[in-house]
């Protein structure tokens, strides 16, 4: 019989169902009380770690939805923004177009004007 700060791991589970399980250690192999209590903490943190790196990822997983619905909503500023800039190059190129025709109109008028300054005048 094992003296009372060591138990024999390897028989039957006297764990709680919530408590640690040691199964995993060699049948037969004598435990020290301290050992098990150390290996009962070292779970515990584990699982207390544990915890909160889930509550981090759950954290983070919030902040990536909501910066995807802020870069949504920024795409679609975005493409509002592009349809106006579309629609400005379209004004620009009618405007020079216009201003094409214009100046040839210009042109004209000038090379009429220049003409009509060298003939010679009406008696």
């Amino acid at each position: 019989m094992p003296s009372p700060s060591t138990y024999e791991v390897g028989g039957p589970s006297t764990a709680a169902a919530e408590g640690h399980s040691l199964t995993l250690l060699a049948p037969g192999v004598p435990v020290p009380l301290s050992v098990i209590k150390d290996l009962c903490t070292r779970m515990g943190n584990l699982e207390y770690g544990h915890g909160q790196l889930v509550k981090k990822v759950i954290k983070v997983s919030d902040a990536e939805v909501a910066d995807r619905i802020a870069i949504g909503e920024i795409g679609l500023r975005v493409f509002a923004v592009e349809g106006h800039i579309q629609q400005l190059q379209t004004l620009v190129s009618e405007m020079s177009s216009r201003d094409g025709t214009l100046m040839q109109c210009i042109l004209r008028m000038d090379k009429r004007l220049a003409d009509l300054k060298r003939r010679p005048p009406r008696p």
